[in-house]
């Protein structure tokens, strides 16, 4: 076929921008899927396109370098054509396909005229098949800082952030406070944060404190001596005995009970314990590092003096939906654990492009903790058939999970028959606070965000365009709250989307302030 110029090309439907001109970050590819697992997650990045030059994607060229650096080379996908794809920047990314029979796949559809990618849907990402088995995500993205850190899976700019936050404050020994959505990884922050830290040869305690009781508060926590209460057979150490001179985690703080979280910020402030029926005071040392997937407003459950005591620094753990060049690494990850567990070949297990790029375009509500379930049912539903997920399909997977999902036991609200506008009404009550909003409705959280993602009419902080955001900010003078009303997203949403615009909140109360940084 005969490319048209760029002066004649159609724009991909995917979202709307008055920005023009060169990007703030530089263009990317990054492999999201590849019949050599160990090139996902490699990368190139398209600097020249801000020069004006064309660059030609092929499995010949150009070169991609992995996460860790250690090797460059090209796509060289047999089943990716040797004709390339064309790129060029003209208000955003122009891709012009390649000539002959070829057919490359963006966002999942053909295309054989040249199309242009905007900048908006760049600062998301759009999959770009060039085979059944080779998919990349177009981005932008700023360029990556090698920080090696055990556990965390992804060399996306948001993870990134993170790294850089925990090699901060890991040589210190101020509480740390985890925050972000459920299945986001927050314990996995946390673990690397402790090995980053000193403390690295010193215990690691974990523990979800949304499980201990105020009756036996006392005794977990400090522990107890023999005879301190009927059944006290023996002395016990509790959980700061137990993790002195290294770190103790609490999971679900932001559930905790209101006796617990006293005696919590008791032993926070002097650094002593004193278990039940022994006279004398003991002094630990230790981090205590904690996470939550509330909404930390000072208006919720978690007691505004603990919050601050235990935020002393604040790492936020962002969503997959946020994240999306760690897809493909995650799918290998998991893939890798599940195939071994399930005892198959690693030969075997291979996602196709088009899977992985419908994959891309879920919301994962669940995150990472989602991703791993479905790779397990892929895995499960494979038997020996050297592709995983032939014949699957998401959206009827996401159904059987959502009937499977516990509903809370007060809750009489049944989620299939809810419309769009009484979930309207019930987010508008609620001022937009998910969790508020699923303790009314008697629903979990991650039910209520996949009603929101498959409704027609809602949306979450995530979809509002970077334009829509300084829009609002200036109509309410930078008032979140009021910004939440207008835009009709959750507050806690839409403060992570204006920090990722480097817009700054102006009208927060004393309750949303950032904990100060502990750096001297």
């Amino acid at each position: 076929m005969s490319h048209r110029p760029h002066h004649d090309v159609d724009t991909l439907p995917l979202t709307t921008t008055g920005e023009h001109g060169p990007p703030r970050r530089l263009v990317c590819l990054t492999v999201l899927a590849h019949p050599q697992p160990e090139m996902i997650g490699a990368r190139t990045f398209l600097g020249q396109l801000e020069l004006g030059r064309v660059i030609a994607l092929s499995r010949l060229s150009p070169e991609f370098t992995t996460p860790d650096g250690q090797l460059k080379q090209t796509l060289n996908d047999p089943y990716a054509s040797r004709q390339p794809t064309l790129l060029a920047w003209r208000d955003g990314v122009v891709l012009t396909p390649p000539a002959g029979e070829s057919r490359v796949l963006l966002a999942g559809q053909p295309f054989t005229l040249p199309q242009r990618v905007e900048t908006n849907a760049l600062e998301h990402g759009v999959v770009l098949e060039l085979s059944s088995r080779t998919a990349l995500l177009l981005h932008l993205r700023e360029p990556p800082r090698l920080v090696p850190l055990s556990g965390l899976v992804g060399g996306s700019e948001a993870l990134d952030a993170v790294r850089q936050q925990i090699v901060r404050a890991a040589p210190f020994a101020v509480p740390v406070l985890v925050t972000g959505e459920t299945g986001v990884g927050k314990e996995l922050v946390a673990r690397a944060l402790h090995d980053a830290s000193p403390r690295a040869n010193g215990p690691w305690v974990a523990i979800n404190v949304a499980e201990i009781k105020a009756d036996t508060a006392a005794s977990v926590l400090f522990g107890h001596v023999r005879g301190a209460f009927t059944g006290a057979s023996q002395d016990h150490d509790g959980l700061f005995a137990r993790a002195d001179g290294g770190t103790l985690f609490l999971d679900e703080v932001g559930e905790m009970a209101s006796d617990v979280q006293a005696m919590l910020l008791r032993v926070l402030e002097t650094g002593e314990v004193q278990r039940l029926g022994d006279r004398r005071v003991r002094q630990v040392d230790v981090r205590v590092v904690a996470a939550t997937d509330q909404e930390l407003d000072g208006n919720g459950h978690l007691r505004s003096p603990l919050l601050y005591r235990l935020a002393g620094y604040h790492i936020r753990v962002p969503p997959l939906r946020q994240r999306l060049e760690d897809l493909g690494m995650l799918l290998a990850h998991f893939r890798a654990e599940e195939m071994a567990r399930a005892g198959r070949p690693k030969t075997h297990g291979w996602l196709s492009a088009g899977l992985v790029t419908q994959l891309a375009a879920h919301k994962w509500p669940g995150n990472a903790r989602e991703l791993r379930n479905l790779l397990r049912t892929l895995v499960i539903q494979a038997d020996d058939d050297e592709r995983l997920g032939r014949g699957f399909s998401l959206s009827a997977w996401l159904g059987a999970v959502q009937e499977a999902e516990p509903r809370a036991a007060s809750g009489t609200a049944d989620a299939a028959q809810l419309s769009d506008a009484a979930l309207a009404s019930a987010l508008l009550r609620n001022h937009w606070s998910m969790a508020a909003t699923a303790r009314e409705l008697g629903i979990a959280r991650s039910t209520l965000y996949l009603l929101i993602e498959r409704s027609t009419t809602l949306r979450t902080a995530g979809d509002v365009t970077a334009s829509e955001l300084r829009t609002a900010w200036q109509q309410v003078a930078g008032d979140v709250d009021k910004m939440a009303r207008v835009l009709r997203v959750s507050p806690r949403g839409l403060r992570l989307a204006l920090r990722a615009a480097g817009l700054h909140n102006t009208g927060t109360t004393a309750d949303d302030r950032e904990p100060a940084d502990p750096r001297p």
